[in-house]
């Protein structure tokens, strides 16, 4: 076998073979391919037009595992959480309920970091901490360890914070400060 490919190397030298392919082979994959898009199934007008997806959560991560029931996925490494009004940045998360409406996100990171923008006028709530656990259909974010929320020109930190998103409150400080700063308008 070995002899046939020396043989087929010099052979490929002696004629000139530069490593690109015949242009007969191209014409043949030129011919396929545009016979493959020209293809009933395959034509753009057949198809239904491209709309956003507004409910949909996509999840970007080294690794991920979704449980047999589908109900839960495991992920971790480089994490990346994103729907139309919230992102998540973590090292780790455990998503609870179907993916496309989670019912919790708990999530690790050094920081993990949570940003929700309802509309876009709005001004978009950051929140920091070492662990998150959000509640996207009650619009709930808890943050523990370090944990940090800004919005416009406030800021709250401690050791724990709740915030509700909806109505723009919050209870914090478990075993620590509380430190809220505000600018005025």
């Amino acid at each position: 076998m070995m002899d046939f490919v020396r043989r087929a190397r010099r052979a490929g030298r002696s004629n000139g073979y530069d490593g690109q392919r015949p242009r007969v082979l191209q014409a043949c994959v030129a011919v396929a391919l545009a016979a493959v898009a020209r293809a009933p199934g395959l034509l753009a007008d057949d198809q239904p037009p491209l709309v956003p997806l507004d409910d949909m959560v996509f999840v970007r991560a080294d690794s991920a595992v979704q449980s047999l029931s589908g109900d839960r996925v495991d992920a971790a490494g480089n994490l990346l959480l994103r729907s139309a009004a919230w992102t998540i940045h973590a090292d780790s998360a455990i998503i609870e309920g179907p993916l496309a409406d989670p019912l919790h996100i708990d999530v690790a990171g050094s920081p993990a970091r949570i940003v929700y923008q309802e509309g876009t006028g709005d001004d978009p709530v950051e929140g920091y901490s070492e662990r998150l656990r959000f509640e996207p259909r009650d619009e709930i974010v808890e943050l523990e360890g370090s944990a940090r929320i800004q919005r416009e020109g406030r800021s709250i930190s401690s050791d724990s914070i709740r915030y509700l998103l909806g109505q723009e409150t919050f209870s914090a400080g478990r075993r620590g400060r509380v430190k809220v700063v505000t600018t005025p308008d």
